[in-house]
């Protein structure tokens, strides 16, 4: 699988695979594939892709100290094996190694006792193919070992179990997925003939379940550690950092650990020239993950003896991944509450917090349509705005309706209303959707006479002109929902009811609140209001009864009244 090994100032060495034959970005923003992050670097510094020909390509986009490819500045060329880039301050090998096949592979097998502790519920979220030694004989062949065998299965039984506490307790206090890695590159690079540790990620879209047996998945740089800090020059004259495709898709696929073993002994891989060249004594591979979930993975070689490491180690290196794979579901988990919050919170500044809620809870089924909802409906209105705003700088004008919107929106939202949408100098609100109450058509009054009662406290500041609003109020049934196209849509509601909600405000006089008969029969308590002559409105055949809410008396009453807690109809 082609790769870039990636060395930066001041940081550990990566390895980017190359999956496919997507493009690959390279640059200092966040969104590239590669990100690297140093003033050196443009922020979209050079692409990588395939050419038509099957071989790999860079491409500088126009950055601003270039590429050199092995000492040469470039502007665009294809890739050969060993290609020393120069990008920024970072220097980049291009590799291609060609192993086609697994050495040799082991599974893991732990004794009975782990495997329960493993199965208890702190840890009930292993996914590990273990075998427990014992389970594949009869029983009580255990019982027939011989004091030295029962003393060290005993041995090996506690020094597991101790190093599942040790490892639970190194990655519990961490809390981001790279100091996870780097902790947990520490100790599996303790593990006796580690030189060289792998900690490979996948991209954060394909973390977590998902189909991993078609290969169809992309990982993030890897980091590349060594035991023992490796001189400048033995560093350089290290092997390549081989991982054969098929050993990746095979730990991916099953999320079975495997023990590599010695391939120039190996009957099976001793004419593979590359796997010998590779120069990998003994090697260790296991998937970070727990159960169903993956998240990369973990690898370990040795390059000076053959059959380094042993089926303990293997255990060893075992409960270490699975542990890491543990660690980062905690840690992502917490991570996506924190964005989820972000999120909601932003939202909460575009529209009410209710609708921000129900958008939240349907994110992944979010889709257009509506369905049929009574609710009621609340238009407001400034009254001569467009006249007075030819008299006035347009940044003043911006200022004086961003102070009537946020006097207005507390108002609705303190009544548990729904902005739907600001209207030039008025405002849409709903109340009732998305989630309706027993008192929607009183909240709704309420919240008209206290918007009435703002605008008062508004116009006594110096630094705004004298407004006045008209209000009109309808109730009746909507269709509500997701409006507008996939890419671009509004919670909205629209029929019958919202037109007459509309024309009544259009009706209604400077400091006046207008409702309909509708919104009248559905009060659950009387307020003070004078019947009006009934009104032929634009677009209906037959006049309108309406009626003019007092709503200095209205404020008045409630005043003389203990506040009423507000139920929902599961409360009444």
């Amino acid at each position: 699988m082609p790769r870039f090994v990636i060395d930066g100032p001041g940081e550990n060495s990566r390895v980017f695979e190359l999956c496919g034959n997507r493009p690959i970005s390279i640059g200092r923003a966040k969104s590239s594939s590669i990100v690297l992050e140093h003033e050196s670097i443009s922020r979209l510094h050079a692409i990588v892709r395939v050419a038509e020909d099957g071989r790999w390509q860079i491409v500088d986009r126009d950055s601003v100290n270039g590429i050199k490819l092995n000492g040469t500045l470039v502007k665009e060329a294809m890739l050969r094996p060993n290609d020393a880039l120069l990008v920024g301050e970072y220097r980049m090998r291009f590799e291609e190694p060609q192993v086609q096949g697994i050495l040799s592979h082991d599974t893991v097998r732990l004794p009975q006792r782990f495997v329960r502790e493993l199965a208890g519920s702190a840890y009930s979220g292993s996914f590990l193919p273990v075998v427990a030694v014992g389970s594949d004989v009869e029983p009580g062949v255990e019982r027939r070992l011989s004091p030295p065998q029962r003393i060290r299965a005993l041995e090996r039984e506690n020094a597991l179990l101790t190093l599942l506490l040790q490892v639970s307790r190194a990655l519990a206090d961490l809390n981001t997925v790279g100091e996870i890695v780097q902790r947990v590159l520490d100790l599996v690079l303790g593990i006796e003939g580690a030189d060289r540790g792998y900690a490979m990620l996948l991209e954060d879209s394909f973390m977590g379940e998902g189909d991993f047996s078609g290969g169809d998945y992309a990982f993030q740089p890897a980091i590349l550690r060594f035991g023992r800090e490796p001189k400048d020059s033995a560093r350089k004259n290290a092997p390549n950092l081989i991982i054969s495709q098929s050993i990746v898709q095979k730990v991916m696929k099953s999320g079975t650990p495997l023990l590599l073993a010695d391939a120039k002994v190996d009957p099976s891989f001793s004419a593979s020239k590359s796997v010998v060249r590779s120069g990998i004594q003994s090697a260790m591979c296991a998937p970070f993950g727990n159960r169903d979930r993956r998240f990369g993975l973990l690898y370990v070689d040795n390059l000076s003896r053959g059959s380094t490491f042993s089926q303990e180690d293997l255990n060893v290196f075992a409960v270490i991944a699975m542990q890491a794979g543990l660690a980062i579901d905690r840690v992502r988990g917490r991570d996506e509450i924190i964005e989820q919050g972000v999120k909601l919170t932003a939202l909460e500044r575009l529209v009410s917090p209710e609708v921000a809620g129900k958008v939240a809870a349907d994110a992944a089924d979010l889709r257009l349509g509506g369905e049929k909802q009574t609710v009621t409906l609340l238009f407001a209105d400034i009254r001569g705005f467009t006249a007075m705003a030819e008299t006035i700088p347009a940044e003043e004008i911006v200022g004086i309706l961003n102070g009537f919107f946020q006097k207005m929106t507390d108002v609705v939202f303190a009544h548990e209303g729904t902005i739907d949408k600001y209207l030039g100098d008025g405002l849409m609100c709903l109340f009732g959707a998305p989630y309706s109450h027993w008192n929607d058509a009183l909240a709704a009054v309420r919240a008209a006479a206290d918007m009435q009662a703002a605008l008062a406290d508004l116009n006594r500041s110096a630094i705004y002109p004298h407004l006045q609003m008209g209000i009109g109020i309808h109730t009746g049934e909507v269709v509500i929902g997701y409006m507008g196209t996939a890419r671009r849509m509004d919670y909205t509601a629209v029929g019958d009811t919202v037109n007459v909600a509309a024309r009544l405000t259009s009706e209604a006089e400077q400091d006046q609140i207008l409702i309909s008969t509708a919104t009248w029969k559905s009060l659950r308590e009387k307020v003070p209001a004078r019947a009006l002559p009934a009104k032929k409105l634009k677009g209906r055949d037959e006049p309108v009864e309406i009626l003019e809410v007092l709503w200095k008396e209205l404020i008045s009453s409630r005043a003389d009244q203990p506040p009423q807690p507000v139920l929902t109809k599961g409360e009444r």
